[in-house]
C-alpha cells in the first residue's frame, strides 16, 4: 500500500500579501529554473492564489525584475 505524502502549502491568511511582483525570492520558488511558472499539481496551491502569483509573475516579467526565458 502506497502512502501520498500529502503537499504543505506556503500562504495562509496573513501570507496571502506577500504574493506581490516585488517579492521575487517568493516568485523563483513558484517556477522552474528556464523560468517557467510550475503548474498547480506541483506546488499544491489553490486556484485562487496560483492566479495571483500568474499575475504577479507576468508583471514582475514586464518589469523586467525576472526574465521571460533563459
Amino acid at each position: 500500500m502506497f502512502f501520498v505524502k500529502k503537499k504543505n502549502f506556503f500562504f495562509n491568511k496573513e501570507r496571502k500579501a506577500l504574493i506581490n511582483w516585488k517579492s521575487i525570492d517568493l516568485l523563483q520558488k513558484y517556477t522552474t529554473r528556464f523560468w517557467f511558472i510550475k503548474p498547480r499539481k506541483y506546488t499544491a496551491v489553490p486556484v485562487k492564489e496560483q492566479k495571483a502569483l500568474r499575475v504577479a509573475i507576468i508583471r514582475a516579467r514586464e518589469l523586467g525584475l525576472i526574465p521571460y526565458v533563459r
